[in-house]
């Protein structure tokens, strides 16, 4: 059976110029913005545009993978309303966040999973307010503090006219620590969602995490997060059996981030954060990278960073024809 391969929202990662190289390289069926906060008040289309500048193309990023709009918050009216706006922009896959663990997040996102009827309630008035052609989206984890909570997480939100269901495997109290993960509980989830598909989220970072996944929670699609940093190529991994991006590949990669960034009005500096961010994620799997990134988290400037990356890229490809 084909699998299907999201790259998830990726709240402080995944921005625009972030996305258009994550999509470029990874061959994901879908991307999702990072999520619009809506409070009281309607988001006005030009905040739209500014946080999602894909509206401008379609809904697309460069390379044309589609994107679903995210929103979270906890007014059904402003929400929908929002939503609405960004159907008339062009969006036609629209994603409610209630999977968020971040303790800035008050009442909203994974913080709604205590409040089922709340969730209940937002997604209906969403997929009353949206057209038919709007596809309708919701991301959860598998409880606020027990998974025990799931079942009923999935029943409230489960409801005609939602397409997808992504269940992060980790309850909020778990956050993202590994050995509060468990991909086995999404599999009773199935019966309770009835027609909506779910999809899997946590630690998918290669083939074999796909297979394992697959069998411990019979999904055939998969969200994928940071593993987008250290294989790139992470959808084509997944569906393809790709083989994952050498060193050097991944290198050429952290160029691009600095070349599409550079294109952008950030600084010089923030141009380098993000730089310094993508290989920071690459090394967490991507061990052998970490004495290069110490190094290069040291450079000021964009021009010695390309120059550091381009004498690694050298060093690596000479190493990798070596071994081959």
């Amino acid at each position: 059976m084909a699998k299907t391969v999201y790259l998830a929202p990726l709240e402080g990662l995944a921005d625009a110029p972030m996305r258009e190289v994550l999509c470029r390289h990874g061959h994901y069926d879908r991307c999702y913005s990072e999520f619009l906060r809506v409070t009281d008040l309607v988001m006005p289309e030009k905040t739209m545009i500014r946080e999602v500048p894909e509206f401008n193309t379609g809904c697309k990023t460069a390379d044309g993978t589609p994107i679903g709009i995210q929103f979270l918050g906890d007014n059904k009216d402003t929400i929908s309303k929002s939503a609405l706006k960004a159907y008339n922009l062009g969006a036609r896959f629209i994603d409610m966040n209630f999977g968020c663990p971040s303790r800035f997040v008050h009442h909203g996102g994974a913080m709604l999973l205590k409040e089922p009827e709340l969730m209940h309630s937002i997604v209906s008035e969403l997929r009353q307010t949206l057209p038919d052609d709007c596809s309708l989206s919701v991301k959860v984890r598998l409880g606020f503090s027990d998974q025990s909570e799931a079942p009923e997480i999935i029943r409230s939100i489960a409801i005609d006219g939602v397409s997808e269901i992504t269940v992060h495997c980790r309850t909020r109290k778990g956050l993202y620590r590994d050995d509060a993960l468990n991909w086995s509980a999404l599999k009773d989830l199935h019966e309770i969602a009835g027609r909506v598909k779910l999809i899997a989220n946590g630690n998918i970072n290669s083939y074999e995490d796909s297979l394992l996944c697959q069998q411990q929670t019979l999904c055939d699609s998969f969200m994928c997060g940071r593993g987008a940093f250290s294989v790139p190529n992470l959808g084509a991994v997944i569906k393809d059996k790709a083989k994952p991006y050498s060193l050097s590949q991944i290198l050429k990669t952290d160029i691009e981030v600095i070349e599409t960034f550079s294109k952008t009005d950030r600084t010089q500096k923030v141009v380098m954060d993000r730089a310094k961010q993508f290989l920071g994620y690459a090394r967490a799997h991507r061990i052998e990278l970490k004495p290069f990134f110490l190094v290069f988290c040291r450079c000021q400037n964009i021009k010695e960073g390309l120059e550091l990356l381009e004498e690694k890229i050298k060093s690596e490809e000479q190493n990798e024809s070596w071994n081959n």
